[in-house]
């Protein structure tokens, strides 16, 4: 089959456009990873918090949406939440996440971030928290990173 030029270049600006906005969809999508261990809030839970885990976050726009496990906690979870604090420092609640009462299981949630809080995920400036029934001020901590 003869392709004439004029079809060839609709084409050819066909798939360019294509793939272009392929790729700026692409680069508009970013990926963060917390991963969670105990910490202790207090001197006084430091012997009884247990557990791990892993979030993945995924940036689209103004769009995050979170999905990971947890296990091993010393008693079941009561609530999840996103705090803005740097590193190594508490911060206010900015976000509610979803899991279950249960010592293991997902933490998901699917939330609208304003441009402040774009710029502290950005700058490793959230954290999940995930509390439990013995531990109330929090039992699983961790930072969000980019994923490299």
């Amino acid at each position: 089959m003869k392709l004439g030029r004029k079809t060839f270049s609709i084409t050819y600006t066909f798939i360019l456009v294509a793939s272009l906005f392929i790729s700026v969809a692409a680069q508009a999508q970013e990926t963060y990873r917390a991963r969670l261990s105990p910490m202790p809030t207090t001197p006084q839970t430091k012997d009884t918090i247990t557990g791990e885990g892993e979030v993945f976050l995924t940036l689209n726009g103004n769009t995050l949406s979170v999905s990971g496990n947890y296990s091993g906690m010393s008693s079941v979870a009561t609530m999840a939440h996103i705090h803005n604090g740097p590193p190594a420092q508490p911060g206010p609640v900015v976000a509610q996440l979803v899991v279950p009462a249960s010592t293991a299981g997902e933490v998901t949630a699917e939330l609208e971030l304003s441009d402040e809080l774009i710029e502290a995920l950005k700058n490793n400036s959230l954290y999940i928290q995930i509390h439990s029934e013995t531990n109330a001020p929090g039992e699983l901590r961790g930072w969000v990173f980019a994923r490299n």
